[in-house]
């Protein structure tokens, strides 16, 4: 999935393209992509490619399309405070745009099916937190990555506001995502190559594409 927008000479190129093309809509989540260099995620033989809108794969690392992630943090509706679960987190480029939102008392977790993605994910934290002039504007909710499959996670764990399972799910394990978000929560996830949010009304659920 990708290619809905023209590719970008630099990161600020390319969140002008997603914003012209409506993909970004709000200022909150612009900011956010503005402050984290997509590029910097890459692997550097493949940084060239990174201001395309375009998915990229490279053994075990995954980043999606740039209209994608800005589909997700839009309908994630973030806002400080909140407490975020990212089922399939990657190279940590998602967590940690939404850790720029979530601010200093918020709740930032990513679990990851792969050891080396997490490893590669805490290196590339390590480097924005050192190097980056993102954070002498933002307090940055930390992001943890674990090693783990969300699809075997406990029935008693901790329900959170916000989760996106941007690994790949079975349409069967559907259901069980959605005991993840508390009440009020919203719940984002690929569905038919769209993305789609739930959020939970008690115990039922309200459904936007």
């Amino acid at each position: 999935m990708g290619g809905a927008v023209s590719a970008g000479e630099d990161n600020d190129d390319l969140i002008d393209n997603l914003v012209q093309a409506d993909y970004i809509k709000t200022a909150i989540v612009e900011h956010a992509f503005r402050a984290i260099d997509r590029a910097d995620y890459y692997a550097d033989e493949h940084k060239p490619a990174a201001y395309k809108d375009l998915a990229w794969k490279h053994g075990n690392l995954h980043l999606s399309a740039p209209c994608i992630y800005s589909e997700v943090m839009e309908a994630l509706k973030l806002k400080p405070g909140l407490s975020f679960l990212n089922l399939g987190s990657g190279t940590g480029y998602l967590s940690t745009m939404v850790g720029l939102i979530l601010g200093p008392f918020g709740i930032n977790h990513g679990i990851e099916l792969h050891s080396d993605v997490v490893d590669y994910a805490n290196r590339k934290l390590e480097e924005i937190k050192t190097s980056s002039y993102a954070l002498d504007e933002y307090e940055l909710c930390e992001p943890t990555f674990v090693v783990g499959n969300c699809l075997l996670l406990g029935p008693n764990g901790r329900l959170y506001d916000r989760v996106y399972c941007g690994a790949a799910c079975p349409p069967e394990h559907e259901n069980f995502m959605k005991t993840l978000i508390s009440v009020g929560g919203i719940l984002v996830m690929p569905i038919n190559d769209q993305v789609s949010s739930k959020v939970r009304l008690r115990y039922s659920f309200a459904f936007f594409f």
